[in-house]
């Protein structure tokens, strides 16, 4: 019994180690997008999936692990670590139960660090939109047609105050 315990802490661990990864990552997708840095962006996103493909197979094997130890003890399956972790052999219940919270409060952080990417991300892709309208012909025409060719109106595209 104390060997699938020893698992589940190991899964946890590794869990632990994965999402501080992936934070990591997200800082840097951060501060490339406030650079705009197209080069560390894509850098970042590739280390993001990668250990964000990894963090979700550690993640189903602590579930395995989890229901494995649910059967053991005739818990329902889906127990939860806390009720799993109460029935761990001395010390190892709370370093289980700190490994929980360690790890949910880095996944909290994730978050809010994903979602201010998020808000990031989408103010700039307005941005762009802004500067692409500006390069647009009058009447809402494209610069370039849908046949890739350039279509002229014989408009002039007026972007400046020329009465100064």
């Amino acid at each position: 019994m104390h060997e699938i315990f020893a698992k589940l802490e190991e899964v946890l661990r590794q869990e632990h180690r994965l999402a501080g990864r992936l934070l990591d990552a997200a800082r840097q997708q951060n501060a490339a997008l406030r650079r705009n840095d197209l080069a560390g962006l894509n850098e970042a996103l590739a280390q993001m999936e990668e250990a964000g493909s990894k963090l979700q197979e550690a993640e189903q094997l602590r579930r395995d692990v989890l229901d494995r130890l649910a059967g053991e003890f005739a818990l329902p399956p889906g127990a939860v670590l806390s009720d799993i972790a109460e029935r761990a052999p001395g010390e190892m219940s709370s370093r289980l139960l700190s490994l929980g919270r360690k790890l949910r409060q880095l996944l909290e952080e994730l978050q809010e660090v994903v979602r201010t990417n998020n808000l990031l991300s989408h103010n700039a892709l307005r941005f762009n939109e802004a500067v692409l309208g500006l390069f647009r012909r009058a009447g809402g025409a494209a610069t370039y047609g849908q046949n890739g060719r350039v279509q002229d109106s014989g408009k002039l595209l007026s972007t400046l105050n020329k009465s100064v």
